[in-house]
Order: C-alpha cells, then sequence, then structure tokens
C-alpha cells in the first residue's frame, strides 16, 4: 500500500492489476525508437500498470476510476479485492470521480450479472465526456471503436442512472477541483486535490507509456479519441506539473504512480515521489 498524505486528504494507490499491449499503439514514433526507451524489443508485451486512488477526508470515501471489471484481461479487475485487502470495501465508496470513460477506467462499475460494485456510489462525470459517450446519437462515420466503447459505456453506467452527477470544471467538492483536459476522450478529466498548502494532481491518461511520452510527448496511442489534441494536452499538463513542481497521481505511470514531474529541454521526466 502507498498513501500520500495532502493536507487534510489521505491518497491510497490501489492496484487494479496489469494490461498488456504492444508497440503497435503507439503512433508518431518510429517502432524502433519506442523499443528503446521503453527497453522492450519490438514484437514483445509492454505492461501497462492500471491503477485506482482512493481518497480519505472526514469519514468520506472517494474513489478515482473504478477499474476494469472482469470483461478484459484476467490480469486485470483486482480493484474491488484491494479494496477490501486495505479496509474500504466497494459497498463503502461513497463517491466515484470518473477521469474518463474508458474501459480499464470504468468497466468495473458492474460485475458479471451487470450489478453495481459499488451500490451507494454517486458518479462524478464531466458533462462533455457524459455527453459523448453516453447521450450523442451514434453515427455512421463513428469508428469501430468508439461506437464499441459508447455501448459498454451506457451499459455499465445504467445501473448508477439515478445517482449521476454531471460536473464543470471548478471545485466540485471542497479542496477538489475537476479541470477538463480534452483529447484522450472529449471530457478527460483531472482532478486537483488541494489541502493545507499541499497539491496532488490525479492525471488519469495523460502518460500512458511513460518512458516513451515523456521523452516524446508528441507521441499518442489508438486510443486516443483526438490524437493531435491529446498530445497538446500532454504537453501543456507536463510543462504546467514541472513549472509547479506538483506532485500526480498517473494511471499508468508505474505502481503506486506518484511522482513529481521535472523538465530538461523538451524532455520530461518523472521522479518517484
Amino acid at each position: 500500500m502507498s498513501t500520500k498524505t495532502v493536507g487534510e486528504f489521505t491518497v491510497t494507490a490501489v492496484s487494479d492489476g496489469v494490461l498488456y499491449t504492444t508497440h503497435d499503439v503507439v503512433l508518431g514514433v518510429d517502432k524502433d525508437d519506442s523499443a528503446r526507451l521503453t527497453g522492450v524489443p519490438y514484437g514483445q508485451q509492454l505492461v501497462l500498470d492500471v491503477n485506482s486512488f482512493l481518497i480519505r477526508r472526514d469519514g468520506k470515501l472517494i474513489l478515482s476510476d473504478a477499474g476494469s471489471g472482469h470483461t478484459m484481461q484476467p490480469t486485470l479487475g483486482k480493484l474491488p479485492q484491494n479494496l477490501r485487502a486495505i479496509g474500504a470495501d466497494p459497498s463503502a465508496i461513497d463517491i466515484i470521480m470518473l477521469t474518463h470513460l474508458h474501459g480499464d477506467h470504468s468497466l468495473g462499475l458492474v460485475d458479471p450479472q451487470g450489478r453495481a460494485v459499488f451500490p451507494k456510489a454517486e458518479l462524478f462525470i464531466h458533462e462533455v465526456e457524459a455527453a459523448f459517450w453516453l447521450d450523442r446519437t451514434l453515427q455512421p462515420d463513428d469508428s469501430e471503436r468508439v461506437t464499441r466503447n459508447s455501448k459498454a459505456q451506457r451499459a455499465v453506467t445504467a445501473p448508477y442512472r439515478d445517482r449521476i452527477r454531471r460536473i464543470r470544471d471548478g471545485e466540485v467538492l471542497p479542496g477538489i477541483t475537476a479541470m477538463l483536459r480534452p483529447g484522450h476522450t472529449p471530457g478527460h478529466t483531472n482532478w486537483l486535490i488541494e489541502s493545507g498548502g499541499e497539491r496532488l494532481l490525479i492525471w488519469g491518461d495523460i502518460v500512458h507509456l511513460a518512458a516513451v511520452q515523456l521523452a516524446r510527448p508528441e507521441a499518442r496511442l489508438i486510443y486516443d479519441v483526438d490524437t493531435d489534441l491529446a498530445a497538446a494536452t500532454r504537453a501543456k499538463v507536463l510543462d504546467w506539473a514541472a513549472r509547479e513542481r506538483l506532485t500526480v497521481a498517473g494511471a499508468h505511470i508505474g505502481f503506486p504512480g506518484f511522482g513529481t514531474v521535472t523538465r530538461s529541454g523538451g524532455n520530461f521526466a518523472i521522479e518517484p515521489a
């Protein structure tokens, strides 16, 4: 277990497991360069940690992202058991703040029978994200990935329909601010936690492959809905985090995912926190 204290908040990294992928998901960077940066030869699997973050304050249990559930890889879907292991049963979670609606962040909302894994939790979803994945009429020219994910998100959020809070930029809870950071998805959201003069940025999928995207912020992934905007947003967030010496919490920057962003020229790095 790894926990950061942020003033009156405690933030604990909780693993959902690991996701296996390949260099083929990387766009805008030569495959040989990707292999060199990661240290993993082309053709071999890359391993991504999938992290959620449990936030405690004044007896409230708040979760940032809900894990992958049971329909992705067998190495995923470990969030409920890992929450129980630290004394936070899924039935006790009060709020789930979703950075975005992609499978490894949201399919864990339901069990194999389609029932809510977090039966009392209220979902916080940016209104832009909800509009794109939950409300929009699907179009004939939508990609297969967008169509499939839209249908999946409507299914996993259905048990929570009366407990979805569509939020905008700004303070959504005392000490927690929503910041729209689009590109990876239209409503991709960062959560800035501030208390007692301390700050922590939960940044979702600003970075997937740290070894590649910190050295080459222009590198995109095939999962990005808008690849150009995702790259521009990443550069903006990395620059800001480095200037401010922010502690960040990332879904895919190793476990536990806490670090401080530093900059050297056009390249970035993350110092473990």
